[in-house]
């Protein structure tokens, strides 16, 4: 598993998991979250619970993005209790990479109708998961409300593999 922050601190380098598992380099994490793969992005609700909602995200190489619409109840979640965890797993590939993100979502923007940055990771997010016709939705519902939201890493744990961690085969 690898572990990076923006902080040295957050850093861990990676290790080999055995023969064919292991932590995933920083070009690798920007490669996997620059697909097309659902995110998972986890919220607090304000009774304590967990809200586990499926996303589009954008990576910048710093931090994921999402765009809900203006009615999306993680929405109020991330406004009570700004740390969040992101799950984004291929959960297809026999290799099952996998990265986790836990960090703190800030509203950037919203609600508002789509331009400007929020337009521009919209388009890319849906040429990414629709396609070539990605950008005729993005026309079609961009005077609809949304927020634009931010995740700062705090920790980011990668890896991939279907071999167990040495850690869980210690006794």
């Amino acid at each position: 598993m690898v572990s990076y922050g923006l902080t040295a601190t957050d850093y861990r380098s990676g290790c080999v998991t055995g023969p064919s598992g292991r932590g995933l380099t920083r070009v690798e994490i920007d490669a996997f979250l620059g697909g097309a793969v659902i995110a998972r992005l986890a919220t607090v609700k304000p009774d304590g619970a967990p809200h586990v909602t499926p996303v589009w995200h954008h990576w910048d190489g710093q931090a994921p993005w999402v765009i809900p619409r203006a009615k999306s109840s993680f929405v109020a979640n991330i406004r009570h209790v700004p740390r969040v965890c992101v799950s984004v797993a291929d959960d297809v590939d026999p290799l099952h990479t996998r990265v986790v993100i836990d960090g703190r979502a800030e509203v950037v923007e919203g609600p508002a109708k789509m331009q400007g940055l929020m337009l521009e990771i919209a388009s890319d997010m849906a040429r990414r998961y629709m396609g070539p016709d990605g950008p005729k939705y993005v026309g079609r519902t961009a005077d609809r409300a949304r927020f634009l939201i931010r995740v700062t890493p705090e920790r980011v744990s990668s890896w991939r593999g279907n071999e167990w961690h040495p850690r869980y085969l210690e006794a």
